[in-house]
């Protein structure tokens, strides 16, 4: 599926944010609850990103 240029890096930067805020909030979040939430988050947005590419393969992994 291909998307057109504006869609497509709209989600690079919504994704990018998501994984900015996920990995601040691994570091820095007190509680091991919700810093693994974090951790889910960025998991999410790599797996997306990986879609995004194409390389649904490794998104699955």
């Amino acid at each position: 599926m291909e998307l057109p240029g504006l869609i497509l890096d709209i989600h690079f930067v919504f994704f990018g944010l998501g994984l900015i805020l996920g990995g601040m909030g691994v570091v820095l979040l007190a509680s091991p609850i919700y810093s693994a939430f974090s951790l889910g988050l960025v998991f999410v947005c790599i797996s997306l990103f990986d879609i995004l590419l194409n390389s649904h393969f490794v998104a699955a992994a």
